[in-house]
Formats: C-alpha cells, sequence, structure tokens
C-alpha cells in the first residue's frame, strides 16, 4: 500500500534545530533559556489546530407520539435524530486528531529503521493537528411508559433502540488511523449502545393511623429503585503492530477466516473471563495496511444493575425532620465485567481482567431543617 499523495500541515518548513533568536525572551526564573538556543531535531508537534478550524455544527430533528391512559399513565413513542458535523476530539477520549506527518510506505523499502526518513517532512517526528473535520450520526428510537405520582407510586420505564456512527479515531489510538483516508475510522461510536432499558419508581409506603412514638415508627416510610440494563460497549481489535510502517501504532488486527469472531456470552463466567471472544480468528495485519477489520466492530459484556434504597422521614419539630437512608448499590450482586484485552500482542488477549463493582450497602442519617 502506498499513497500517491502526501499530507501536509501547516507551518515553515527546513530544519527545525537551526539556531534561531531567543526563542524565550522573558525572564523566568533562574532556569532561563539562553539566546540562539537549539531546539532538538527532529521536533515533534503533539498537539497543534488546524488554521481552518470550524466550529462544530449539530443539526437534531424529532417525532414524539404521547398517548394518555386513565388519570395517570402516559405511553410515549419517539424517534430521534442528530447529524455532526464539523466535530472535534478532546483528544484522549474521542479524538480527532490528525497525524499530518506520517512515514510514507514505500514496498520493499521501508523499515522501522527508516521511519523517519520516510516521513513527509523528515525535519520533523508527529505532528498530530486537531482538525473540525469529524461527522457522526445518530437515530433512536424511545419508548417510555410514566405513571404519575398516584396512591403514593411513580413510575417510568424507558426502553432505546439506537445506532451511532462516526469517524473518530478508536478508543487507544492517538491520531486518526489511516493518514490519509478519515474515512477509515468511521463505525460505531466508542460509547454507542444498541439497546438500554431503565426502570425506577418510588413508592411511599401507606401511613398507619397511630399518634405518638408508634406514628413516628411505622409512617414516613418510602421505597425506591432503579434498573439498568444495556448491552455492551463496542471495541476495536488491534494487532499491536506497526506493519502499516505508519509510525502512528494504531493498525487493527486482520480477520483469519477461522470461524465466527463472537462466542456465546451466555458461558460460564469462567470460560467467558479466559476466552470472551474468538481470538484465533484474529491475526497481525499484512504488511502496508492497516488491518482488515473495521472500527468497534466486537461487543463487551452486557451490563444489568440495580440500585435500592429504603428511606425513613420522621418529624422531630414544626420545621425539622430526621431522614433514615439504607442503600444498596447492585442490590442483586450482578457481576458486570469490563471489555476484554483487545490487542493481539498481548499475553491477556481475548481475556477479560476487570470488572465492576460488586454489591454496596451504605447507611446514612441526616437532619434536614
Amino acid at each position: 500500500m502506498s499513497y500517491a499523495r502526501a499530507a501536509t500541515f501547516h507551518g515553515k518548513s527546513g530544519d527545525p534545530s537551526a539556531k534561531v533568536a531567543n526563542p524565550f525572551p522573558a525572564q523566568f526564573g533562574p532556569n532561563v533559556a539562553p539566546p540562539n538556543t537549539v531546539f532538538p531535531s527532529p521536533l515533534a508537534l503533539p498537539y497543534m489546530f488546524d488554521q481552518h478550524f470550524r466550529a462544530p455544527q449539530i443539526a437534531s430533528w424529532n417525532l414524539t407520539l404521547e398517548r394518555q391512559l386513565g388519570a395517570s399513565w402516559l405511553l410515549r413513542a419517539a424517534y430521534v435524530g442528530n447529524k455532526g458535523t464539523y466535530l472535534f476530539g478532546d483528544g484522549t477520549q474521542e479524538t480527532g486528531l490528525q497525524q499530518a506527518n506520517p512515514a510514507i510506505y514505500i514496498p520493499g523499502q521501508s523499515t522501522v529503521a527508516n521511519e523517519q526518513q520516510r516521513r513527509v517532512n523528515p525535519a520533523f517526528s508527529t505532528v498530530a493537528i486537531n482538525v473540525s473535520a469529524i461527522n457522526s450520526n445518530y437515530n433512536g428510537m424511545q419508548l417510555t411508559v410514566e405513571k404519575r405520582i398516584g396512591y403514593g407510586l411513580s413510575m417510568l420505564a424507558n426502553y432505546t433502540w439506537s445506532k451511532e456512527l462516526n469517524d473518530f479515531a478508536p478508543l487507544g489510538v492517538g491520531t486518526n488511523t489511516d493518514p490519509f483516508d478519515r474515512k477509515f475510522d468511521y463505525g460505531p461510536s466508542d460509547d454507542d449502545l444498541r439497546h438500554v432499558f431503565k426502570l425506577s419508581f418510588v413508592y411511599e409506603l401507606p401511613a398507619f393511623r397511630h399518634s405518638g412514638w408508634q406514628s413516628k415508627l411505622t409512617n414516613g416510610w418510602s421505597v425506591s429503585s432503579i434498573a439498568n440494563w444495556h448491552t455492551g460497549f463496542p471495541f476495536t481489535v488491534f494487532s499491536g503492530y506497526d506493519n502499516s510502517l505508519s509510525g502512528i501504532g494504531g493498525d487493527r488486527a486482520d480477520l483469519t477466516g477461522a470461524g465466527s469472531a463472537t462466542l456465546d456470552p451466555g458461558r460460564p463466567h469462567g470460560q467467558l473471563v479466559q476466552e470472551f471472544f474468538n481470538i484465533a480468528a484474529f491475526g497481525p495485519n499484512a504488511i502496508g495496511t492497516y488491518g482488515s477489520t473495521g472500527k468497534n466492530i466486537m461487543r463487551g459484556p452486557r451490563f444489568f444493575d440495580t440500585d435500592f434504597t429504603l428511606m425513613k422521614m420522621t418529624n422531630l419539630a414544626e420545621r425539622t425532620s430526621l431522614q433514615f437512608r439504607a442503600e444498596a448499590f447492585n442490590l442483586f450482586n450482578n457481576v458486570n465485567f469490563l471489555n476484554p484485552d483487545n490487542t493481539l500482542t498481548d499475553g491477556a488477549f481475548g481475556q477479560i481482567t476487570a470488572a465492576q463493582d460488586p454489591r454496596i450497602l451504605q447507611l446514612a442519617l441526616k437532619i434536614v431543617f
């Protein structure tokens, strides 16, 4: 794979190590750079802004239908969409940085040793430019059932089926994978969740007709809960090799054809953590390529969590109350695994090595006045 056109970046060409007039004229403390300071060569420019940088644009639209049932129930169905143009990343999570000075692959003449000589401008090393060139789109169906408070009970249930696509670099890569083609990174967003279901309720227990200490003990109780279930977050499978010889280090794995890449997610946990996906289905990318697998083609473990609260309000005086709360986070102690190791050269490739928090219990006592 070779390219006839070369990337360009804005700035003066030439040797950046040449002596210049004192680039640090201000006198700050004892460690002052002397005149005729020599810049190290090759010079790295890790974070610059494109001179044609533009403000991002977001267009959004929706269509919502609602129907009331009885005095307190509401059904809602909605289509929600948006389109992002001229987006840019923050350089950490989803990066919009573009490598403007990659090493050009020359068939039969490219090695790691001559990487610097093959760069567009050998006087510089990496030149990462924040460009406003990212596109995104989102389409989702949202179904909601809502019960307004009545007889002490309120409830909200929501299901979302959606898809979010963009051409940000995948999580784990500092700049776009192919410096000459941003569309190579077009695929599911790092936070794309196809199915999300949430259920929450608050219920105030009926009051008893007691007085004195009996009323303070038996009345004022309420329970609330929120349950959250969603499919797994996507992830990209990296080769761990710089077989593109571009000096970027974000090459993806190739598919080997050794069966399906996915395995049954309902297997016992012991099997799941040892090999979450079929590692034999992936291999190193071919020399001079960035890998044949797409961005975020795999899905991590699904998530289920229920939080629960038992609360008691006791009136102590006209304007003073005592609030007691007993809270359980991840009430059912469900095991929610994080995404597996996704780099071919890692010893734990395909394995799950971490999970989210187990059940957490806490008690709280608060005076409200």
